[in-house]
């Protein structure tokens, strides 16, 4: 039988910089940092956040099999403790297991693709990914793993066979994408878009090209692609460009020549695509299972990407029918009803909100729609008016149900009915049971109902009730 240890006890004190206080087991499957989960054979990292603290389950973690602790609190760790599993004392939990991760990915010898942009991120990563698995062995995170802990505990899921990781890099204020980029030593980089994501945090849409920029800013020695549609990723190249060899730089774009890129979708429908362009020099046209316009950007920056990490045009066409949306991304449900559900309530903010509505517009179909958004989050002091100006296009977009859940639903209203809309409208400033019952006895076959709204209005709790 072949083992399945990875880590031994090197790895953990090197990576770590941390000193043992007891030493039983010396190689471990992997990371265990959850302690409802089973953890046989890992190593636990005794993390903290602004609610709870790791270090008070290590009992639990050694029961749920944990072989060995990193932690930096020795007055926790008991004799007994001690006497049962390897303990690891460091300085500071989160920084041991950011410097395990770089440790680790310098090791391995992988090479690092990350993304960033205040939209398309984790489409892009998904795409990007099975682009590469044709040609390479790939490891990337299945969710949006993309801050200052779920970005090294990526790198840690990785294994010496892997040949690239593809990794995300989120933000949400300035000088965390620079923390990443040490962390993750990225080999090919790509900003997809500037847009208004964050807004609320940074202040403006100048703040977030600078907090985007340093995903280039603190990878000198990387591969860099840029987006020549998007006004802010267009200023960030006008700045770079002069300061970086050539042959280290590819573009994408939908309406410039001289790109490496180009691509653009000819039209939508409710279940795709039709794709037309070139990549690199060899051009194509291609019906794709996704939908919406915007897919276009993260199918060039995931192509231009794969060119980059080696791919060759042939092969990047011939994977792109494989290319599919994840989760609560534009994802297409037939229901119970007979109603065709566009779910794409992962996330939202006031660009990709625009994006969705425009694209339900273009639509040419004679059915019943029906959208239902939620609050759009991290907008700090221009919530109101963004809520009232979504809600304007909301109405002036052809909808016959119109439904808004979240605290600026009188905003959303006075933007709806200033766009003269006339049909039914219902707004609240929470989510309730009896309003998804409200709107689930609505639906019938043949409607269009499009969900979308910011993670933390679980919008996915309208989809249990209309299933009953």
């Amino acid at each position: 039988m072949v083992s399945q240890n990875v880590f031994n006890i090197q790895d953990l004190t090197e990576g770590t910089g941390g000193s043992l206080l007891s030493q039983h087991v010396t190689e471990f499957t992997g990371l265990g940092t959850d302690t409802r989960k089973d953890l046989r054979g890992q190593f636990f990292i005794a993390l903290r956040g602004d609610r709870f603290d790791a270090h008070d389950y290590l009992e639990t973690a050694v029961q749920a099999g944990a072989t060995a602790l990193i932690v930096d609190k020795a007055e926790v760790v008991t004799e007994d403790l001690k006497s049962k599993v390897t303990v690891i004392l460091v300085k500071d939990s989160l920084k041991a297991l950011q410097d395990l991760a770089r440790y680790w990915r310098r090791k391995c010898g992988f090479q690092v693709l990350a993304i960033t942009g205040s939209n398309g991120k984790t489409t892009t990563k998904g795409f990007l990914a099975t682009l590469l698995e044709y040609r390479f062995s790939v490891h990337y995170s299945q969710g949006s793993f993309n801050n200052h802990w779920g970005l090294p505990m990526t790198l840690l899921a990785a294994r010496p066979h892997h040949e690239k990781v593809v990794v995300e890099m989120g933000m949400n204020h300035r000088g965390e994408i620079k923390t990443l980029c040490e962390i993750a030593e990225p080999d090919i980089v790509v900003c997809t878009m500037v847009g208004t994501s964050h807004i609320g945090e940074l202040g403006s849409k100048e703040a977030i090209r600078l907090a985007k920029k340093e995903i280039y800013d603190y990878s000198p020695d990387a591969d860099w692609v840029f987006n020549l549609d998007n006004e802010g990723t267009i200023a960030i190249y006008d700045e770079l460009k002069s300061k970086k060899d050539p042959s280290k730089v590819s573009t994408f774009a939908s309406y410039r020549s001289g790109v490496d890129v180009q691509l653009k979708v000819n039209w939508i429908n409710l279940g795709s695509i039709e794709v037309e362009g070139r990549i690199d020099d060899h051009p194509g046209r291609i019906d794709l299972e996704i939908f919406g316009r915007q897919n276009s950007v993260n199918l060039m920056a995931a192509a231009t990407m794969a060119l980059r990490a080696g791919m060759t045009p042939e092969e990047i066409w011939h994977m792109f029918p494989q290319l599919k949306t994840g989760w609560g991304r534009n994802e297409l449900r037939q229901m119970k009803s007979g109603a065709t559900l566009l779910f794409d309530a992962y996330n939202a903010n006031p660009d990709s909100v625009t994006i969705l509505l425009k694209n339900i517009y273009e639509l040419d179909v004679d059915r019943r729609r029906i959208v239902v958004l939620g609050q759009m989050g991290e907008l700090g002091s221009l919530s109101g008016e963004s809520h009232q100006r979504i809600g304007e296009l909301c109405g002036q977009c052809g909808f016959d149900v119109v439904v808004f859940i979240g605290a600026d639903a009188q905003a959303f209203k006075s933007g709806v009915e200033a766009s003269g809309f006339q049909k039914t409208l219902i707004v609240s400033d929470t989510y309730k049971e009896s309003l998804a019952k409200q709107v689930g006895d609505m639906l019938k076959p043949d409607d269009i109902v499009v969900v979308k709204g910011s993670r933390f209005n679980k919008l996915e709790r309208l989809l249990d009730v209309w299933e009953q």
